[in-house]
């Protein structure tokens, strides 16, 4: 069984239509897992009343409000799926999404997740197309090695990511994503998926919306975003970048305990130059 995970924060206006696709989805072998995240309208009414039709498998859990990444942390622990999807509340999910992911999953060889397509609402993929012939790989090939750039839908084995949890700091409620896929794709193997998943619209207040307030209030996941993302960088002078990025959000959220401990720590130290000038960069035009 697949769980199709949907964290949601005042999204009642937004999940009826994620809900409709689901309804539509021509296998049934799924549970629908709302983690409402604090929400202060009236989401939990119009789930309830999804629950009493009746038509598919939900599960809601209310928790108190911390940000989508403890969200995820919950539906992982909750889970009843052998494998896991997100579908954030304003997306939803195309004709036959749920058939290809099981289809694919019995084909499997040993592969810790699936990459699938990602498209807007006018049908527009949001990424590049795969290479062609390409059946699996680590996802940071798809870019630096096949230059398959863009938005993915993402399916994983439910006991593979619960092996990855998000880092929560205190005082923040947001930490990239990258953090645990970079954390993932250094350990599993991911096969590839030439179809459409996931139908995305971004909202005017969702976290895409703003991305310095997002670094201005969350420092210590930027941190440690880029702190991972030295060493996975291919040349000398991305780990320059990086490393001048890491040590400047280091700087603003003051955690010593997240240190570079990596195979760079030359680089990394030579990198405290660039690093000031990220700082002055980020507080004088982003505000942060």
């Amino acid at each position: 069984m697949l769980t199709v995970f949907t964290p949601a924060y005042n999204r009642a206006g937004t999940l009826p239509r994620l809900y409709r696709s689901l309804c539509d989805q021509t296998r049934g072998d799924f549970e629908w897992l709302i983690v409402d995240d604090g929400s202060a309208d009236n989401t939990q009414t119009v789930v309830q009343s999804f629950i009493d039709e009746g038509k598919i498998n939900i599960r809601y859990i209310r928790k108190e409000n911390g940000g989508k990444h403890t969200a995820h942390n919950l539906a992982l622990e909750q889970a009843a799926g052998e494998w896991f999807l997100c579908v954030d509340s304003d997306d939803l999910l195309a004709e036959g999404a749920i058939a290809a992911l099981e289809e694919k999953i019995t084909r499997l060889n040993g592969e810790s997740g699936i990459v699938a397509y990602k498209e807007d609402l006018d049908g527009r993929l949001l990424s590049d197309h795969f290479p062609e012939d390409l059946q699996q790989t680590k996802m940071h090939r798809l870019a630096g090695e096949f230059g398959c750039r863009g938005e993915f839908s993402l399916a994983f084995q439910t006991a593979f990511a619960r092996r990855f949890p998000f880092p929560v700091f205190s005082g923040e409620r947001f930490v990239t994503e990258c953090v645990v896929y970079d954390q993932m794709d250094q350990e599993g193997i991911f096969a590839l998926l030439p179809k459409t998943v996931t139908v995305c619209e971004y909202q005017a207040d969702g976290y895409s919306s703003d991305a310095s307030r997002l670094m201005k209030q969350n420092p210590s996941g930027y941190c440690l975003y880029f702190l991972q993302r030295i060493d996975l960088q291919q040349g000398w002078k991305e780990r320059i970048v990086h490393g001048g990025k890491y040590w400047c959000f280091r700087w603003i959220c003051r955690r010593k305990e997240l240190k570079y401990d990596g195979k760079h720590k030359i680089l990394v130290a030579v990198a405290i130059v660039p690093g000031m000038f990220f700082i002055v960069y980020y507080k004088l035009f982003r505000g942060i």
